[in-house]
């Protein structure tokens, strides 16, 4: 699976460690690939990075060969992406990709504009996903304002897709999402276009 950083997931990543101490499950198999990460200057375990280890495979026992960040710190990031999918490939594929909702309605890091067919690579963020990023507290230093990330088009491909929406400020977004055209303006509408696509809103996004 592949899996997300911010707000929202970690009220999942929270959820997951209580239902672990009440009904342990065996996550000895699984292979754990990261949705996106900052760029330098981001610490060299990745901002992103970071928290899914703490808030996720700190306490679920995921072995550490079965564990993929991006490899921010290559030279070539290009190259870098390239082989993260290649990695997923000899993986099976990805099983299931958990995702959080941007403001302008982004998935993962492909902001507005995104190609829906777009592999990972190498991408350039707006000024407000990264005052967005910043605005979160457990981001302490420089952020950077180029990411990497699973393209639109690797997400397509996934045998799942889980979407997870809170918070007031994600309402537009969703409906947008939800109701309008299908248009790489709006990168979230893509999911539409996915057989398998689960959307879980709390009531401030979706009243």
């Amino acid at each position: 699976m592949a899996v997300p950083a911010g707000r929202t997931p970690r009220r999942m990543y929270g959820l997951l460690r209580e239902c672990q101490a009440n009904a342990p499950v065996d996550y000895g198999a699984l292979r754990v690939f990261a949705v996106d990460e900052l760029c330098p200057p981001a610490p060299a375990d990745g901002y992103f990075w970071r928290q899914i280890t703490s808030e996720f495979l700190a306490w679920s026992g995921v072995p550490p060969v079965n564990c993929h960040p991006f490899g921010v710190g290559a030279a070539d990031l290009e190259a870098m992406c390239r082989d993260y999918e290649t990695t997923i490939a000899a993986a099976g594929g990805l099983d299931l990709v958990m995702l959080g909702l941007g403001p302008n309605a982004h998935l993962a890091s492909n902001e507005p504009g995104s190609a829906f067919d777009s592999p990972a690579r190498p991408v350039a963020l707006r000024p407000e996903t990264v005052r967005y990023i910043l605005s979160d507290d457990v981001i302490q230093g420089a952020v950077s304002d180029r990411a990497v990330t699973l393209g639109i088009g690797t997400i397509l491909k996934a045998r799942e897709v889980v979407v997870l929406v809170s918070g007031r400020a994600k309402r537009a977004p969703l409906e947008r999402a939800l109701d309008g055209p299908i248009t790489p303006a709006v990168p979230a509408t893509a999911l539409r276009l996915h057989p398998r696509c689960t959307i879980l809103a709390d009531r401030d996004a979706a009243p």
